[in-house]
């Protein structure tokens, strides 16, 4: 009895322990499988991340016309200018005209006193013609041998010199009537009557606000690239005109080393004399430039890159850049003409990256 229990012991072990070994197989088939599940979910899901395709927009990378424009400062002024002077000390006895009043070549501003120079000229008239009788009178005695040549001779010779005098004293006089030589505006009033106009002395001021110019301070790296054909935009209170280089210092000034460039202006630029102006100056032009958005550009430390088109993929590339402005950059190395360039988009891409694009036609 004991036996036959001890055996059918033995067999319940054995059967317990097939069973253990095939709840184990099965339940490391399910894990198993359920690893292929996951590997193959994942293998999937790296196959749908590759065919992601990021959308950009492309620009076709021509040839352009790359200008260089450079900003100075200067004032305006009339280039037809008169400072009224006197030609002697005299007091004045009038001034005709007032700051701000329009004045004709030829119309008279200031009147000097002229009581002393008329007296003088009358006197210097008086004389010349008793010089002059006086010789017309030996004149005609010489030719009936009455006086020898020598007399006739030398009173020919005071006959002029009192000619001279009396011309002399007849511009003096003249001269007490100071006259504008051009057409204009009266800009300054330096005297008053009564007051005494010393020779030399700027009385009045006339500046003909028809013909302006501006003086500009150009610097050295440039004014060797600025000619009288050089084009020159004039600003003035935001509106933009046309000027045109009239005349170039071929020295700078002490101190500031800027050389001093004179500029006319358009008839209709709108100055008046003293205002300030920024004047633009084509300095160098290029044919043949690749010139690009400055915002394409990324850095990494001292290098540059962009992306392009290649194929349906994006492609990272290193360029070299030179001047830029207005959002503009010259490229001077790194793209070819025909290349298409990534100008939206790029900053989700990487090398190869599977692009959707759009073009954009060449600004």
């Amino acid at each position: 009895m004991i036996y036959a229990f001890l055996k059918k012991l033995n067999k319940l072990r054995v059967v317990f322990w097939l069973g253990v070994v095939v709840l184990g197989v099965v339940a490391l088939g399910i894990q198993v499988q359920a690893r292929l599940r996951e590997a193959a979910a994942n293998v999937a899901s790296l196959a749908q991340m590759e065919e992601i395709r990021y959308p950009v927009t492309a620009l076709v990378i021509e040839p352009v016309v790359w200008e260089s424009w450079r900003s100075y400062y200067g004032q305006t002024k009339a280039a037809r200018t008169q400072d009224v002077t006197s030609y002697v000390r005299e007091m004045v006895q009038s001034v005709h005209v007032q700051v701000g009043d329009a004045v004709k070549r030829g119309d008279t501003v200031v009147t000097l006193l002229k009581t002393d120079h008329a007296v003088r000229a009358q006197a210097s008239q008086t004389s010349y013609e008793e010089a002059r009788l006086s010789y017309n009178r030996l004149l005609e005695l010489s030719k009936q041998g009455g006086v020898p040549q020598a007399d006739v001779d030398r009173a020919y010779v005071l006959m002029r010199a009192a000619e001279a005098n009396a011309q002399s004293s007849r511009s003096t006089l003249q001269r007490t009537e100071l006259k504008s030589s051009i057409d204009g505006v009266v800009a300054a009033r330096y005297v008053e009557p009564g007051e005494v106009a010393e020779a030399g002395r700027s009385l009045v001021s006339i500046v003909d606000p028809s013909d302006m110019e501006a003086q500009l301070m150009v610097s050295k790296r440039d004014i060797n690239n600025i000619g009288r054909d050089t084009p020159v935009e004039l600003f003035i209170d935001e509106v933009v005109s046309r000027g045109q280089v009239k005349r170039l210092s071929p020295e700078a000034q002490a101190g500031s080393g800027l050389y001093p460039v004179v500029v006319g202006l358009a008839p209709n630029s709108g100055a008046r004399p003293g205002t300030y102006l920024e004047g633009r100056f084509l300095v160098d032009r290029k044919e043949g430039v690749f010139v690009i958005p400055s915002d394409v550009v990324m850095y990494r430390g001292d290098r540059k890159f962009v992306y392009v088109v290649r194929d349906d993929k994006a492609g990272m590339v290193e360029i070299s850049t030179g001047e830029g402005r207005d959002g503009r950059i010259v490229v001077t190395s790194g793209l070819s003409a025909g290349d298409q360039l990534i100008v939206s988009g790029n900053r989700s891409l990487f090398d190869g990256a599977l692009i959707s694009k759009s073009d954009l036609s060449n600004p």
